[in-house]
């Protein structure tokens, strides 16, 4: 009879365990005043919400696609857990919604411990930037994934009073649309870009993996700071299916979204991929942000007031379209 063991089945116990003490030291600098452990759970005390006259949860989750594969051939990693971050509460800020909470998925088989605790390294400097606690998450030993690699997926939650949610329903003819510049890719549409430039080759050039690595724009600052101080109609953020999905999504029966191309800048990343790759223009507006990480919907005063608001703080933005009567089947066009 065979003598297996869990080891040699997948599973390292001791180095998992070492790995769960290390991974509670790194979120414990996420701490802010409203989180606390009881009985070692990591709790967020409730205080803030008696102040709300309808106070609501909200919670949302997301992961980082296939741009991990570019980490998996560089070694490069802590983008990666910053980038999940980024993907869980910039669709938090856009509900005007501040992140409270983070949660962590990590799967792995042979990726050592330094790589996951690389990965939690850039988890926690991104929340920590943002008073965002990392306050649970779990790290999986999954025998059969491919050797070096993982899974990580990312949870975010926070509360407001439903008086003051944003959700798109306002948005109005006449409205102005302004968006604010990503820093690149992000994380949406790397499925293409691998066809386009796969891991293998692009590990080659070294300014081409630093852009296809460069970090997701965190928008909790930007978004909300105006959204505090304007009435905001509407915030899209530009993510999977790119511009046409994202911002179409908010759009009300009935309305378009009528963008002016040149109105914004978009970087040298998006016009190579469209190049090599021999991508049409409509693919890559239902692809990519395009240059555009968040567009938020406003009456023209208020538009106009956001966008000065931004430059005053430092922060780039753009008068980008208008909302008017639908005129056709596309919630957004493009002139």
């Amino acid at each position: 009879m065979p003598r297996y063991t869990y080891r040699e089945a997948g599973v390292d116990v001791d180095r998992d365990n070492a790995l769960s003490r290390s991974a509670l030291r790194v979120a414990a600098r996420t701490f802010v005043r409203w989180t606390d452990l009881v009985n070692g759970l990591i709790t967020i005390t409730l205080d803030d919400i008696k102040k709300m006259e309808r106070p609501r949860l909200l919670a949302g989750t997301d992961g980082v696609g296939t741009k991990p594969s570019y980490a998996f051939v560089s070694g490069r990693h802590k983008v990666i857990g910053s980038d999940l971050v980024a993907m869980c509460v910039n669709d938090l800020v856009r509900n005007n919604v501040r992140p409270r909470g983070f949660l962590d998925y990590i799967a792995r088989s042979d990726a050592p411990n330094r790589v996951v605790l690389e990965l939690l390294e850039g988890m926690a400097e991104a929340c920590q930037e943002y008073k965002c606690a990392i306050i649970g998450g779990e790290i999986a030993s999954m025998s059969g994934y491919p050797r070096g690699e993982y899974e990580v997926v990312g949870f975010a939650l926070g509360f407001q009073d439903r008086d003051k949610l944003i959700d798109g329903s306002s948005i109005a003819e006449g409205d102005l649309m302004f968006g604010l510049p990503s820093s690149g890719l992000h994380n949406n549409g790397y499925s293409l870009v691998r066809k386009v430039f796969p891991a293998e080759e692009a590990i080659k050039e070294e300014e081409l993996v630093v852009e296809l690595l460069r970090p997701t724009r965190i928008y909790v600052d930007q978004v909300l700071g105006v959204s505090e101080r304007l009435p905001i109609h509407g915030w899209a953020h530009i993510t999977g299916t790119g511009i046409v999905g994202k911002l179409g999504d908010i759009i009300p029966d009935g309305l378009q979204a009528q963008l002016h191309l040149g109105s914004w800048p978009v970087p040298p990343i998006f016009k190579e991929i469209k190049q090599k790759g021999g991508i049409s223009d409509r693919e890559m507006r239902r692809t990519f942000n395009l240059g555009l990480g968040m567009i938020g919907v406003a009456p023209e005063g208020v538009a106009k007031q956001a966008v000065k608001f931004l430059a005053q703080q430092g922060e780039a933005a753009y008068l980008i379209g208008e909302v008017v009567k639908r005129k056709g089947k596309e919630r957004v066009v493009f002139f």
